[in-house]
């Protein structure tokens, strides 16, 4: 297949598009063009429009879709309007990267894909802590059967202070969740790429609201709450919109036995760390905070630490490489080089795993995915 250029539409201009996406795509600017943003907070798109050089600018995503000729549209506008502008850039004939999650129901996921069937275009969805040097070379390992058959796993983003102020992420209305939506969705997603993609079963989870909605006078940044390189058009903060949890904890059952503890938070009176840990019959993995394989060779106990190959020098460059490299990839996808190594399937365990969790939380209950609805018998 021959390569072509092609033409992108972005819908949010919000953090992620502008630290992460749009960087991405100059990053391309032989193989991509960046020619229409669209948000409704016009002020941001046009913003965000003149920092990249965009020349098409709309307060109204539909208006965008609809006038300009557009190959690939990338959906960053908050969690509950995915599947709405997913469906509408699909119908208007473009490919989709959408932001993670891809939605928080089985069904609306499911439902996504099958628009993008209808349609013969390509639905990418955001996952690009794969493409993390850290995860390549864990997939590596795990594929090559060094630990065995993977049992039981722990992974966890702890954040003391970590509250993103800047956008709709606090708003049930508009993002469904918190960090459960924000940071569980890429925990969970590495560890089914890493082993294999097992079903899940069952999830029972606990979700607090306990720090965030006080009015605290402590000195935090948006370092500390995942915008790195700052935020250009924030919008104002209130803390009486916080309706979500700001801390969840759980475990999520699969069907071939393997367990998952979890938890994440936004705020918690805890220090702040990252965890990944794998246990299989073979040995185990740590991929935070830092790779190492716990195995045994000649009657001892052994740790591992691979050293790990730079790939490229996009952390020297960017602190979101993962965005950089999976907009390549996708480019590649498209012009008929490669698969997408983020499976259809893949991408439904999670979102199922997302509905079950929040459905667990308000009922205290397990929640098999069976009971989702549109979930296969």
């Amino acid at each position: 297949m021959s390569e072509k250029k092609y033409r992108v539409g972005v819908i949010g201009a919000g953090m992620i598009a502008n630290a992460a996406l749009l960087p991405a795509f100059k990053n391309v600017d032989n193989r991509a063009s960046l020619v229409a943003i669209a948000d409704t907070r016009i002020d941001s798109a046009r913003d965000t429009a003149a920092r990249f050089d965009v020349q098409g600018v709309y307060d109204d995503p539909q208006k965008m879709l609809d006038e300009m000729d557009l190959d690939l549209v990338v959906v960053c506008a908050p969690n509950n309007y995915h599947k709405m502008w997913t469906i509408a850039a699909l119908r208007a004939g473009c490919h989709v990267i959408c932001e993670k999650p891809i939605t928080v129901t089985y069904r609306d996921a499911a439902e996504m894909y099958d628009e993008a069937d209808k349609a013969g275009k390509n639905l990418f969805v955001s996952q690009n802590k794969r493409f993390d040097d850290v995860i390549i070379s864990a997939k590596r390992i795990c594929k090559s059967g060094r630990i065995g058959e993977p049992y039981f796993a722990e992974i966890g983003l702890i954040r003391r202070r970590g509250v993103p102020t800047w956008g709709f992420f606090h708003k049930k209305e508009d993002n469904f969740g918190g960090p459960f939506c924000d940071l569980g969705v890429h925990f969970i997603d590495c560890l089914l790429y890493l082993t294999g993609n097992p079903k899940i079963k069952s999830v029972h989870g606990k979700a607090w609201t306990k720090i965030a909605h006080k009015r605290e006078d402590i000195e935090t940044s948006l370092a500390e709450s995942g915008a790195t390189l700052g935020v250009f058009t924030p919008r104002a903060f209130n803390v009486d919109e916080f309706n979500v949890e700001d801390m969840c904890a759980g475990l999520i059952r699969f069907e071939n036995e393997l367990l998952i503890n979890f938890k994440f938070s936004w705020a918690v009176n805890l220090p702040n760390h990252t965890v990944m840990h794998i246990a299989g019959t073979e040995g185990g993995i740590q991929i935070n905070p830092e790779l190492k394989v716990f195995t045994n060779q000649d009657g001892f106990q052994v740790e591992i630490t691979p050293h790990n190959i730079v790939r490229d020098n996009y952390a020297t460059r960017t602190t979101f490489p993962g965005h950089w490299k999976l907009v390549e990839h996708i480019i590649d996808v498209l012009d008929g080089k490669c698969e997408c190594i983020i499976k259809k399937e893949e991408i439904l365990n999670t979102a199922g795993a997302i509905e079950a969790f929040y459905i667990s939380t308000k009922q205290d209950r397990d929640v098999l995915l069976t009971e989702l609805a549109g979930y296969p018998a």
